[in-house]
């Protein structure tokens, strides 16, 4: 199967001292970079002086149909106007080495024509994952997201704390001890009954004899 025939999601990381190309997962972006390959033409240059100071270069190859070859990315480059015809012709060699060795890293779907990593390709299925996603990924997805939906009904379905605390234990005012949640003290025998004012209605404690709201005599 041939690979890479159109390279459209790859970065050209080429510059003066030589070439070099990042492939890119078209699922995922997952890059790939291919050997570092020395210029010899930007070598012997240098050494006679004919390369402009502080040139690089870092462009993105991009293609609509058909093989979108090294010459034709490197000429409409801007950053590489003012290369050598032989660096060119070094640049094209050197971008064909670069699928070459991009081969055994990407795979391309005979469905979509993407081009992907190990990760987003179905061997079984012979497509990328997004055509064909692994039936393992998805059986164990669809159990998680099942599990999380058990939980929030069984969590739905128990009764909750509803925040009421009026059965609460009270400390008896007479011992001053804990006085449980009935109607008289668990450790003295105090009665824990309120006295109600018959001026304001105010609930009391039955050991006062005024009203703490109003003032007024609790009989």
């Amino acid at each position: 199967m041939p690979l890479l025939d159109h390279p459209k999601n790859v970065d050209d990381l080429s510059g003066d001292k030589g070439f070099q190309w990042k492939f890119h997962c078209d699922v995922c972006g997952n890059g790939f970079d291919t050997t570092f390959i020395p210029s010899r033409s930007a070598n012997s240059q240098r050494r006679l002086g004919f390369l402009s100071s502080g040139f690089s270069a870092m462009g993105s190859l991009t293609g609509s149909g058909g093989m979108y070859g090294a010459s034709q990315a490197a000429s409409g480059a801007q950053q590489y106007k003012n290369q050598s015809a032989e660096w060119h012709k070094e640049h094209d060699n050197a971008f064909q080495q670069a699928v070459n060795e991009a081969k055994t890293h990407f795979k391309k779907c005979p469905k979509c024509k993407a081009f992907v990593c190990d990760d987003d390709w179905n061997n079984q299925a012979g497509l990328c994952t997004t055509d064909a996603p692994s039936m393992a990924a998805e059986l164990q997805a669809a159990k998680a997201q099942a599990a999380v939906e058990q939980m929030k009904t069984q969590v739905a379905s128990q009764q909750q704390f509803n925040g009421d605390t009026s059965n609460r234990s009270t400390v008896c005012p007479k011992c001053g001890k804990t006085a449980g949640s009935e109607k008289f003290c668990q450790n003295c025998g105090t009665p824990l009954a309120f006295k109600e004012c018959p001026a304001c209605h105010k609930q009391n404690p039955m050991n006062i004899n005024f009203c703490g709201e109003c003032g007024g005599r609790l009989g």
